[in-house]
Order: C-alpha cells, then structure tokens, then sequence
C-alpha cells in the first residue's frame, strides 16, 4: 500500500487529531515542514500546489487537508467550490519528498467519486465513533494498566458522564487516574465528585421533559445542574438554542430532508441526528413555538436585571 498520502475519515474527530499527532511524531516532520488547510476556508488547490513543492530544509513534509467534505456524498451548506481536478492528478503521481494526509469527518464516503476511488491505492483509516461497549473496554483497560479496580456503578456512571464524545473520555479518564493514584480502587462517590456532567445532554433532558410536560423531571435536572454550579443563564441560552434547533429540523423533515441531510446540516454524528429526528417528529411544533416565546422573554427579562436568572428559570419550568 502507498503511504505517501493517507486519508483520515470517520466521525470520531479525536481519533483523526491522534492519529494525525501519531503520524508526526513517528516521521519526525518539524512545525517548519507541517502545514494544515482547513478546506473549509481555503481552496484545495492551494494545498495540493502545496503538497507539489519541495520542503524547506528538510527530506520530507508533510500536508494535511482538514475537512474534504467533498468525498462524502452530500453537499455542504456554504461549502467553498472545491476543483478537485488537480488532486486527482496529483494521486497519479504524488510527490515522493511530500506526506499528503487528507481527513474527512464523515461517517462514509462516496464510492462513485473519482477521488475516493484514486484514494484506495493509498492508506484509508476508518476512524467510527466509539460505542459505548467500546468505551466500558476502553475504560476497564486504562484503570487495569495502573493494577486499579473500577466498580461496576462507578464505571455505569462514567460512561453515561463522557459518551457523547471520545475526547471529553480521554481527559476525564486522565484526570481521574491523576486523582485516584493513591488508591487502587474507583468508586462511585469518587466519579461523582471528579467527573465533569455534560451540561447540553443534561439540557437535552430539561427539554424533552418540558415538552412531554414532566415538569419534576426537568427541575431535578436543572437543581443538579445549579448544584454542580453551573450558571442559570447559560442553562437557559442552551434550552433556547436546543428549542430553536427542534423548530428548524422539524421544518427541514418537513421539506423531506433524510436524516444523511441533517447529519451533514448539523455536522454531527448519525446517532445525533437520528435522535435530533425522533425528537423533532415527536413534538407540537405549537407547544414548541409557545415555550420558546416564553423563554426568549425569559432571557430578555433577565439580561435586563428584572428577573433573577435562577429563580426565573425554576418559575419557567413549574409553569409548564
């Protein structure tokens, strides 16, 4: 297999950074010989024009091309014209004395495209999104590698506290072997006190809850959050943002849009989408565009000192 260019792909965005990071450091490339393209932001033609020239004071280099949507099958809202001609003649031949690395954070590629078939003589890494069986081996394996045990609830909890993202794992995992060197045991009461709550999937809960009209439900939520000193205005601007997101998807499934079309809307995950689809099917839009009103004179009341923010929020989620 040709290693002179490497195709990251996949939705665990994490996973690319580290193998990109792997990469370097196992070629040795120096910041003077590293250069990234976001092609979100410059055409892919002035990286590959790049990728032509020789490096400076140096054997080899190496070019990265963050964000090749194009390989996906699906358009990108406000996606730059991308000429992807020079590319393609660029795989026929690559530079010997230039690494190309090309990511795509997308959870499949386009197989009739041009590029992505050039692309299967080289290196293609699949980088999925870890489940959450993933993670509970992930996690067993790093307390073990420390002669450390993790109870059955202690890791239950931990993995309901970081699944929404590798990364966010990966550092709390960190900090918690840090704080518990001293022990050879992790216990619940330990994950509760070092692990960080995810306040959007939290926020997540506050507004399902409010719209099934489970309103003790959503105020445990919200006095769990305020406990773990987490700032009422911020919690009401994510309860705004999340509101406005279910108006707009439910528009969009009402143009007929997929749930590809969302994901790559959206830019999140497909199990992201696919509940941001369930949820949106599943709401009033009248009951949606109520509260909403009601939140965003909340917010206003607020900001302008006539409501206490925290007070304000828990008569919000009692009226409901």
């Amino acid at each position: 297999m040709d290693t002179r260019v490497i195709l990251f792909y996949g939705e665990d965005t994490f996973y690319i950074k580290s193998k990109i990071k792997q990469t370097i450091k196992q070629h040795a490339f120096d910041d003077f010989n590293t250069t990234t393209y976001d092609l979100d932001e410059v055409l892919l033609n002035e990286a590959i024009n790049d990728a032509m020239t020789i490096p400076f004071m140096s054997d080899k280099k190496m070019v990265i091309c963050q964000n090749a949507f194009f390989l996906g099958k699906e358009k990108q809202k406000k996606a730059l014209d991308h000429q992807t001609g020079q590319l393609l003649e660029y795989l026929k031949n690559p530079t010997e004395s230039t690494l190309l690395v090309i990511t795509a954070p997308i959870a499949t590629l386009d197989t009739k495209n041009s590029i992505v078939k050039a692309l299967k003589d080289y290196t293609v890494v699949e980088c999925k999104l870890k489940t959450s069986k993933d993670l509970v081996s992930w996690a067993r394996r790093q307390v073990g590698n420390l002669s450390m045990h993790i109870d059955d609830d202690a890791l239950k909890e931990f993995i309901k506290r970081v699944d929404h993202s590798t990364e966010f794992a990966y550092l709390e995992m960190k900090k918690l072997l840090m704080y518990a060197h001293d022990t050879d045991r992790i216990d619940l009461a330990m994950i509760e006190k070092v692990i960080t709550k995810n306040i959007e999937d939290n926020v997540y809960e506050i507004t399902n809850a409010l719209l099934e009209k489970n309103t003790q439900k959503a105020l445990n939520v919200y006095h769990d959050l305020v406990l773990y000193s987490e700032d009422p205005l911020r919690i009401l601007n994510i309860i705004i943002h999340k509101y406005r997101e279910i108006l707009h998807v439910k528009t969009l499934i009402e143009q007929g849009k997929t749930q590809q079309e969302v994901q790559d809307y959206y830019r999140v995950s497909s199990g992201r989408a696919y509940y941001m689809l369930q949820n949106a099917k599943a709401v009033n839009m009248n009951s949606v565009k109520e509260h909403l009103r009601h939140l965003e004179r909340l917010d206003y009341h607020i900001k302008t000192g006539r409501v206490d923010k925290k007070t304000g929020l828990e008569l919000f989620i009692l009226s409901i």
